[in-house]
């Protein structure tokens, strides 16, 4: 018989602004699903040298040829783990071995939906899932229960139809707040299923930039043409790292966020920075300290569509795009994984991001002032940024800006 294709949509979308939280349920969740094993990242995960998302961010980077490219490793994990659960086998192997996940991948994604859907007071991080079926497709029932349970995925079973594209792509629409408008061009005889992940984050500056001291300065793209951009400059006392490869400095939001901003020494490539990031991450962080530095970087937004396919290969999972695969999981009809896509919005400014803004007076007691050693960190070159939790063991979004002044 020949394989049908599953279409796996990643969905990813920021802006950055105030903070609220939604918590999200499923009704009528297993209480015990067949493959509830417990389990948390592998071991491999947390020592290898290039862990899953900058392996990823590496590989986008290079199938793409933008000069601004964003990935969301954390919406790429969501929307593969719903996947695993119907996959069997070596197919099954590769995807977690991929992610750098067990078989407890199911538990790890339930505890950081409640984690994102309902902690913080001043930040909005909102994760939905969906999956959207055929209805020429008979789906196994325990497929569709245990990603209701761990993904609080709404399942939906539709004709697959040029109608039934606006009421997908509406999905994606409302899960980002209007920022990814659509996900889906066309709906193809062969697709028998989508699987959906939409991330949304929306978070203000801890410390706000002042609007009047941005001025446009130049910046060096990696071609070596200079373009002016809007750069935005403050002193600021917060956590800052840097080596022979990189610098890096702490943004935090308020709520429980920050942004990383990583700056490669002049004459290190963008590759060779990303790797060493990657390589020696945990190390970094547990040895930022505290500086005073002069902080100067673009206002920049970016829009993109990256098709995840290759990567995702070269990763560690080519089963799973071939013929061979083994998704017996989901149904007994044969399946594999036709395209994985990810759109990507990302809006930073002084406020923090691309909404309204949201001031807030804090009145304190004075202490006495300490000395801090002074830094300067200038991104007017190709820089990379990373959105995190303040205990950076969870990237949300990793991206890199060539050019701030290209919105595409």
């Amino acid at each position: 018989m020949k394989p049908y294709k599953i279409i796996t949509l990643l969905l990813m979308a920021t802006a950055l602004t105030s903070c609220t939280t939604k918590k999200q349920h499923s009704e009528g969740i297993m209480e015990h699903p067949h493959n509830a094993v417990e389990g948390t990242y592998t071991k491999e995960n947390k020592e290898t040298s290039i862990p899953f998302w900058g392996d990823l961010f590496i590989h986008a980077c290079r199938e793409s040829s933008a000069e601004n490219v964003c990935v969301s490793p954390l919406s790429a994990q969501f929307a593969l783990s719903m996947t695993a659960n119907g996959a069997t086998g070596e197919t099954r192997q590769q995807m977690y071995g991929t992610m750098g996940l067990d078989a407890g991948a199911n538990v790890v994604a339930k505890g950081l939906m409640e984690r994102f859907n309902t902690s913080g007071e001043s930040c909005t991080v909102n994760i939905a899932n969906s999956i959207w079926i055929n209805d020429r497709l008979n789906v196994k029932k325990e497929f569709v229960d245990t990603n209701r349970y761990y993904f609080d995925a709404e399942t939906e079973r539709i004709p697959f139809i040029k109608e039934s594209l606006a009421r997908i792509n509406g999905w994606c629409s409302e899960k980002t707040n209007g920022k990814i408008k659509s996900i889906l061009g066309e709906i193809k005889k062969s697709d028998r299923m989508y699987l959906i992940n939409a991330l949304y984050f929306k978070g203000g500056w801890k410390d706000e930039f002042r609007i009047s001291g941005t001025k446009d300065e130049p910046f060096t793209k990696a071609d070596g043409n200079v373009t002016d951009v809007p750069m935005m400059k403050q002193v600021i006392k917060t956590s800052y790292y840097e080596d022979e490869t990189i610098q890096m400095a702490d943004k935090p939001f308020k709520g429980g966020y920050r942004m990383l901003l990583v700056l490669p020494r002049e004459g290190v490539a963008m590759e060779k920075a990303t790797t060493h990031l990657a390589e020696g991450y945990t190390e970094f962080i547990g040895n930022m300290s505290t500086h005073e530095v002069t902080l100067s970087m673009p206002r920049f937004r970016n829009e993109s569509a990256i098709l995840l396919n290759e990567p995702l290969k070269k990763m560690g999972m080519p089963k799973a795009f071939g013929n061979a695969a083994e998704f017996n999981g989901i149904s007994d009809t044969p399946l594999h994984i036709d395209n994985v896509l990810q759109k990507t919005f990302i809006n930073v400014d002084e406020k923090g991001a691309e909404a309204a803004a949201v001031t807030a007076i804090m009145v304190g007691l004075t202490s006495m002032p300490r000395q801090f050693e002074k830094r300067t960190m200038t991104l007017d070159r190709p820089f990379i940024y990373i959105i995190t939790d303040n205990q950076a063991e969870n990237i949300l979004f990793i991206g890199k800006v060539g050019n701030p002044s290209n919105k595409n």
